[in-house]
């Protein structure tokens, strides 16, 4: 199953046109996106740097502070803003998650991880030889 490159959260007043939830709740989306979402180390590399370019959109003005996990400071605010862009370098070796939080609550509003993969590929000797048709 494939899986979307954003998540989406619900905030406060929906519009009209937007269906509601199973708990009927009156909250607006929130796209949140992180490019890239994932790191491959190869053998021998232990600490992944990559560049990465959060996005933010809401229907709604929102003050919003990008949180990511183990730190307690944002790494960015916005305030009373529709949407938001933030690019950063990232260096981890374990994969990390990123959180939108409303400014005057602290309430998270939606998250995305950075997932970080170990290639384990050993050496193997191939079941056939490729000349082989059989």
């Amino acid at each position: 199953m494939a899986m979307p490159l954003g998540s989406y959260a619900l905030a406060d007043n929906i519009p009209a046109h937007y269906p509601q939830s199973a708990s009927n709740s009156s909250l607006p989306l929130i796209q949140f996106s992180i490019k890239p979402r994932l790191c491959v180390l190869n053998a021998g590399e232990e600490v992944c740097r990559d560049e990465l370019e959060v996005k933010w959109l809401s229907e709604e003005a929102r003050s919003l502070c990008l949180y990511q996990s183990g730190k307690t400071d944002a790494l960015r605010c916005w305030e009373n803003e529709t949407h938001g862009e933030y690019q950063f370098e990232l260096a981890a070796s374990a994969s990390t998650d990123f959180q939108l939080r409303e400014t005057n609550t602290g309430t998270a509003v939606s998250d995305q991880r950075f997932q970080v993969v170990y290639n384990d590929k050993k050496y193997r000797r191939a079941r056939r030889n490729p000349w082989s048709f059989f």
